[in-house]
C-alpha cells in the first residue's frame, strides 16, 4: 500500500451507501450529471467542464455578488457515507476542485467544502467552491502552531473557529484542523476515515478546506466536524466557513 492513499484496484460493485441511479428524492444534481455529462457543451447544457469518467464542473449560483461552483462525480457517488469515495479508487476530487479555483476564481480568498448527509439538499456527492469567511482565515493563521501537522495527530487538534450564519452573524464553532501541504498527496476522505472516526460515522462528517497565508508555509488547512463535536459545539455543514448560499 503506498502512503498517499490513491493506490489503483480492481473495480468491485458500489455499495448501497453510494446510492443508486434513482434512490431517493434529492437526484437532481445526478440526473443533470448523468444525463449531460457525455454531450457537447452548449446553452443548455448545466455542465461548464466534464473530466472524462472523473467529475463534472457545474455553477453553484452566486452569493454575495461571487460565483460560486461545484464539482460533482459523474458515477453514483452519494455523499460523504459512500465507501468508495475513502477506499482508494476513486479521482482526487479535492484536487480536482483546487484545479477548477485556479481556473475560475480567487484562490487567495476561496475555500473548498462538502457537508454531511444531515446537512446537504442533494444526495449526489459535491464539493462546494466558495469564498471563505475572513475571520476563520485569520484565526487560522494567527494559530497555525495550534494545528496538527500529522494526520494522527489530527483528532486531537480542536480549534474553536469564528465564521457566520446564514444573517451574517458571528459564530464560533469546533473543528478538528489539519495542515497539509498540497491537496495531491493524501486522499482526505481516507484521513478522515481512517485518523478520526469509525465508517458508520462518516455520514456525519463535513470537511473544508481553506488555503494558507503568510506566515503560516505554504499550503491548506482540512478543518472536519460534526455537530457531536466538542460537547454539541461542532457542525455538520460547511455553510458557517464557507459563503455557499
Amino acid at each position: 500500500m503506498s502512503e498517499n492513499h490513491w493506490e489503483n484496484h480492481v473495480s468491485t460493485p458500489v455499495p448501497p451507501d453510494c446510492g443508486l441511479d434513482v434512490d431517493g428524492a434529492r437526484l437532481w444534481l445526478w440526473l443533470q450529471v448523468k444525463h449531460w455529462a457525455g454531450i457537447a457543451p452548449g446553452t443548455c447544457n448545466p455542465c461548464i467542464e466534464v473530466a472524462a469518467n472523473k467529475w463534472a464542473l457545474l455553477s453553484g449560483g452566486a452569493s454575495g455578488g461571487k460565483r460560486t461552483y461545484l464539482l460533482v462525480p459523474t458515477e453514483r457517488k452519494k455523499g460523504i457515507e459512500c465507501p468508495e469515495i475513502w477506499e482508494h479508487s476513486d479521482p482526487n476530487y479535492w484536487n480536482g476542485a483546487w484545479g477548477y479555483v485556479q481556473r475560475y476564481m480567487t484562490a487567495a480568498s476561496t475555500g473548498l467544502g462538502i457537508n454531511s448527509a444531515y446537512a446537504r439538499t442533494q444526495d449526489q456527492l459535491h464539493i462546494h467552491m466558495a469564498a471563505f469567511q475572513a475571520e476563520a482565515k485569520q484565526y487560522l493563521d494567527k494559530n497555525f502552531g495550534q494545528i496538527a501537522t500529522k494526520p494522527g495527530d489530527w483528532a486531537n487538534k480542536i480549534l474553536s473557529v469564528p465564521g457566520r450564519d446564514e444573517h451574517g452573524t458571528l459564530q464560533v464553532r469546533s473543528y478538528r484542523a489539519l495542515f497539509v501541504r498540497d491537496l495531491t498527496t493524501d486522499n482526505l476522505f481516507y484521513l478522515v476515515r481512517n485518523y478520526l472516526v469509525p465508517p458508520e460515522q462518516m455520514g456525519n462528517q463535513t470537511v473544508i478546506v481553506i488555503p494558507t497565508s503568510a506566515p503560516s508555509p505554504p499550503g491548506f488547512y482540512v478543518l472536519n466536524s460534526e455537530t457531536a463535536l466538542d460537547k454539541n459545539n461542532g457542525t455538520s455543514t460547511c455553510d458557517f466557513l464557507l459563503a455557499c448560499k
